[in-house]
């Protein structure tokens, strides 16, 4: 029997002079962050570059009942106005939800009824598969993520993924976000001890000054479903025109008045 043995290691360092290397991280011009604090002072200020989109977008919801995709055309203005229309295959509204964060109207051509009454989380999960209130789902739709009102924090740099690693800490509840070095951008969060749902955010597009993530995901565990959504053609920070963000049911359709709670307010005897 003949004994393999390595004599030389000149192979195994050409394999791993063949390797890639990458290229070094691109911190942007204020070089990487300090610390956490810094970090976070960074996300803040590229977030609050977007103040406004419009354009078309792709949702794909996947839920237990099953998978499947719409047309959208959003409009969203910070911090709390929105008007999405869900679109038919020949791009006329079948369903139009506005809300200017207090009061929301939305149009519901099935069941040709005009719903109407507070913005509540409840309300606008009558368009949408998720109950968000409209500040959260605007902040959303700029690209803007959520974040726990931490008590501690901690930030670190992963060479593997490109990203910052970030994680806040409240009690026994932790957030862990990844953070794109250039942009400053959130792209991952991920909740332990708190039933939420968690992020992931890509395709960081600029425009401009100001970069929006134009590939949304959220993931509701607990519920089994995910929401995707895509921009397809959109402006940012164009002013949206105000008309867009009326409460105005359609001429002739019947109006009907909801509560807080998403329940019809029962009619006068």
């Amino acid at each position: 029997m003949t004994l393999l043995r390595v004599s030389s290691p000149l192979i195994l360092v050409g394999l791993l002079s063949g390797c890639p290397r990458l290229p070094p991280l691109d911190y942007g011009k204020g070089g990487p962050a300090r610390d956490a604090a810094d970090l976070l002072k960074r996300i803040e200020v590229a977030e609050a570059q977007v103040v406004s989109v419009k354009g078309d977008a792709r949702l794909v919801v996947d839920a237990e009942r099953g998978k499947g995709a719409v047309a959208l055309f959003v409009a969203v203005l910070h911090p709390a106005r929105l008007h999405l229309e869900q679109l038919d295959f020949f791009g006329r509204p079948e369903g139009v939800l506005v809300t200017d964060g207090d009061q929301f109207g939305l149009y519901d051509g099935k069941q040709r009824k005009y719903f109407r009454g507070p913005a509540t989380a409840q309300n606008l999960a009558r368009f949408l598969p998720i109950a968000l209130p409209p500040r959260e789902l605007a902040a959303l739709l700029l690209g803007r993520v959520p974040r726990l009102p931490a008590e501690t924090t901690t930030m670190s740099v992963d060479e593997a993924t490109r990203r910052y690693r970030l994680t806040l800490t409240r009690g026994a509840v932790t957030q862990h976000l990844e953070v794109a070095p250039g942009s400053h951008r959130v792209t991952s969060s991920r909740v332990e001890g708190l039933d939420t749902y968690a992020v992931a955010a890509s395709e960081l597009t600029d425009f401009g000054a100001a970069t929006l993530p134009r590939h949304l995901v959220l993931d509701v565990p607990r519920a089994r479903l995910s929401v995707e959504l895509v921009y397809k053609d959109v402006v940012v920070n164009e002013p949206p025109e105000l008309t867009l963000f009326e409460l105005e049911p359609p001429e002739g359709v019947p109006v009907v008045e909801v509560q807080a709670d998403g329940q019809v307010v029962p009619a006068a005897p």
